[in-house]
């Protein structure tokens, strides 16, 4: 496994454990529910360097996605 594959799933391990305490929802829905987003893809587009990111600067995008419908990028 490459270095990226490792952070990549640690950050997705690390997001599916804050959905399932902030939604209150078992394993596989939120599992379902990060895999299905498009934050997801993100992240493991290697090209975006979202994965050199910590696991809760992605959690946050991930939660704009669902709150907004899509990614929007936030202004400095």
């Amino acid at each position: 496994m490459s270095r990226q594959e490792q952070l990549i799933e640690y950050i997705t391990d690390d997001i599916v454990s804050f959905i399932m305490e902030d939604f209150k929802v078992p394993v596989l829905e939120a599992m379902q529910r990060l895999y299905t987003s498009e934050t997801f893809s993100k992240l493991n587009n290697v090209e975006t360097g979202l994965y050199l990111e910590s696991s809760a600067y992605v959690y946050d995008i991930y939660k704009s996605e669902k709150e907004n419908g899509r990614i929007i990028q936030q202004e400095i």
